[in-house]
This record gives C-alpha cells, structure tokens and sequence, in this order.
C-alpha cells in the first residue's frame, strides 16, 4: 500500500517543523526515517497517521487523501505504534491486543469469531500467545513492546508506522523487535514505516532509508546509496568513517568524539 505526502508542512505554535515536504514511501518495505532530535521525524510519522492536520499539503494512502476520509477507513489501513504508549492500569496482554479490533466494532457489529482468530493470530505471531493473562504492566520492556505490536498486528492493516519501536530496549531485545519486523515485512508484505536513532541498525533493517534535516528530506534511497560520510557530519553534525558491515554488508557507521572531530 502506497504512502506519499505532497507539500505537506506543519507548525507548532513556537515554530514550523515540516516545511514543503514531498516523499514517498514503497509499498511491501520498510522504510526507515532518520535524523537528529528535533529535526521532524516524529511529526512527520505522527501526519502520516493523521494524528496532527497539516498547515498545507496532503498525505495520500493508496491514492486516497488521509483527511478526506473517515476515521474507521484510515484505522484499517494503517496502523501507528507511538513512542512509548502507556497501557490500562491492570489490563492484561488480550485485552490489549484485542483494542486492535476497535476499528471493526459498531452497534450493528460487535466482537466475532474473525475478531477472536485476529487476536490469536496476532498473539501468535509475536510470541505473546503464552503471556496473554499476564497484567501488561507486569511485562518486561521487551515483552511489553511486543504485545504493542500485537495489538497493530490486531488491526490487520496493510501498512504499520512505529516511533522509536526499540526505545528503552537493551540491544538484545532491540534486534528481537526489528527481526520480528522483518519477518512480518518479509512474510506477509507489510509497509513498515519506522523512526530509528541507531543509524547502523537502521541501514541493516531498511530497504528505504530517509534522512529528515531541518523539516526536509536530505536524501533518500537504498542504504547502500545514501549512507555517506558527508550525510553524517551535514544531518547529525558528527564526523565518521563508513566501513562495510562484514557480516550484514550494510554500511556500518564509526562515529569520531568532538576532539577528534577537530582534526579530521
């Protein structure tokens, strides 16, 4: 499913964020945004997903403008994990993921035999079939951001958006969330937009990286292709040596301290 925006900008009241942004995303990858703090990534996840209204411009969703269309139409489109949501107090891991089916509910339509398989399939899929009577809240971080994803997988939408998905996570259980990602790009074709701020975890997982400087897209593309040396010191101020990754082939990103930075 198709994902572009066209001219889109947006303002906060202090200052304009997005500015004139044109980008489209490839339908069955996974498409990475990458930048400093501040520079609009998660603005831009968060416009993609219809949370904030553009000052101009348009987000188009299979040749569908996002909004001019209702609520429960994006809902089952698209999906979006924002950073670090915060569940129920004392829900437990299948009532959560099964507040993925809300967009099906309506007083003509209520819980199904097709809800229940959704949720179990979702469950399944992220390993989580076997803590679904746990409190959420008695998760480990890891564990909780799976059951998140389970209640987007819930939703059954084509394409997925997630903000920082690995935030807070230790390394090991950052890999378990992209190889789970992955997999769900790789096996059933899911769109999966997501922001990272690990640039070499980034290049590894992404099929479609996007560097966002000051609002604009500064490049975009293959890994391989827009991964320099020279978008490293202008997007994030830092000085580095791209190498080879000799085990992924990605590129693999050697950042240098300040006082190195001064003499290279």
């Amino acid at each position: 499913m198709s994902l572009s925006t066209q001219q889109l900008s947006i303002s906060y009241p202090e200052r304009q964020v997005i500015h004139s942004l044109d980008l489209t995303l490839p339908a069955n990858k996974v498409s990475v945004l990458i930048g400093s703090n501040g520079c609009g990534k998660s603005t831009l996840l968060k416009a993609m997903a219809r949370l904030l209204t553009p000052q101009s411009g348009t987000v188009i969703l299979d040749g569908m403008d996002i909004n001019a269309s209702s609520t429960a139409q994006i809902a089952r489109k698209l999906a979006i994990l924002p950073q670090t949501p915060i569940a129920p107090e004392g829900i437990t891991v299948r009532q959560l993921v099964s507040l993925g089916r809300f967009p099906y509910q309506n007083w003509l339509r209520q819980w199904s035999e097709e809800d229940k398989q959704h949720v179990d399939e979702a469950l399944r899929l992220t390993g989580t079939d076997t803590l679904q009577h746990r409190p959420v809240d008695a998760l480990s971080g890891g564990q909780r951001q799976r059951v998140w994803i389970a209640m987007t997988l819930a939703q059954a939408t084509e394409t997925l958006l997630l903000d920082e998905p690995t935030t807070y996570l230790d390394l090991a259980h950052q890999i378990e969330i992209l190889e789970l990602l992955k997999d769900l790009n790789q096996q059933q074709g899911k769109t999966i937009v997501m922001v990272l701020h690990d640039l070499n975890l980034a290049c590894r997982y992404a099929d479609h990286l996007v560097a966002v400087h000051e609002g604009r897209v500064y490049a975009q593309g293959a890994p391989q292709q827009i991964m320099t040396e020279t978008l490293v010191n202008e997007v994030f101020n830092l000085r580095c040596r791209i190498i080879d990754d000799p085990f992924f082939h990605s590129p693999l990103c050697i950042p240098f301290p300040g006082e190195l930075n001064a003499n290279l």
